[in-house]
């Protein structure tokens, strides 16, 4: 009759150990990830459990995260993803974005919205043009189509899209924002004009958010206007 060693089955028993520690974690990491989703609708709930599909009616607010989506209609399958129609409205902090029709996609942090869209943004100053990390000002981002990463505040943005800071403004086939490095890059039949009244046309450009900075990449025409120095005689 064959005797395993002592030493050879104290590994087994400790390899088994680990293995339950591991698929012990794993499940605490499992309820970790999930997140609360808060619905509320003034007028009428509708629960269809065969299709898995729940119909919100009458100044609807969705709320996970640090996002509120409010609506007049929402629908919302497999608890995933809400479909939002009427008066829709976005909002984060320092982020306010509207549009006819909001595909929400809650468990994958994203959000596509569709139509007429406007973004808002509330953009801290950077600090080299400022004497204070508080000063703000407002960028705006308009176009047919936007998605937006609930998580990194990032988007893309496509179909006749304008962005503008204060004075300055560019337009451009797309674009996308890249939240850590606070710029917009707008490519695809690219014009802009600055503050101070210069024209740019470009294959790229890249716009900050946090200050008056462009830099135009491609094909890139320059101009602008001079008062003539008539002589007086």
């Amino acid at each position: 009759m064959y005797v395993m060693p002592k030493s050879r089955s104290r590994k087994r028993i400790a390899l088994g150990l680990a293995l339950v520690s591991l698929m012990a974690f794993s499940v605490i990491v499992a309820e970790a990830a999930k997140e609360k989703v808060t619905i509320t609708a003034l007028d009428k709930v509708t629960v269809d459990l065969d299709a898995d599909v729940t119909v919100f009616e009458g100044n609807v607010k969705i709320s996970y995260s640090d996002v509120e989506i409010m609506a007049e209609r929402a629908e919302v399958k497999e608890r995933k993803i809400a479909t939002l129609l009427g008066n829709v409205k976005l909002i984060q902090p320092g982020i306010v974005i509207t549009g006819e029709i909001f595909t929400a996609y809650i468990n994958e942090k994203k959000v596509v919205v569709e139509g007429d869209v406007i973004l808002t943004k509330e953009e801290t100053r950077a600090e080299e043009v400022s004497d204070s990390s508080e000063e703000t000002d407002t960028v705006i981002v308009m176009c047919d189509k936007m998605e937006l990463s609930t998580q990194t505040r990032g988007f893309t943005a496509e179909g006749n899209v304008r962005v503008r800071r204060d004075l300055s403004y560019a337009v451009a086939d797309h674009a996308t924002y890249v939240e850590s490095e606070k710029v917009v890059v707008l490519e695809g039949n690219v014009s802009a004009e600055s503050k101070n009244g210069e024209n740019m046309k470009c294959g790229k450009l890249i716009f900050r958010t946090d200050r008056d900075y462009m830099e135009a990449e491609s094909e890139v025409v320059f101009e602008f206007e001079v008062d003539e120095d008539v002589d007086s005689q």
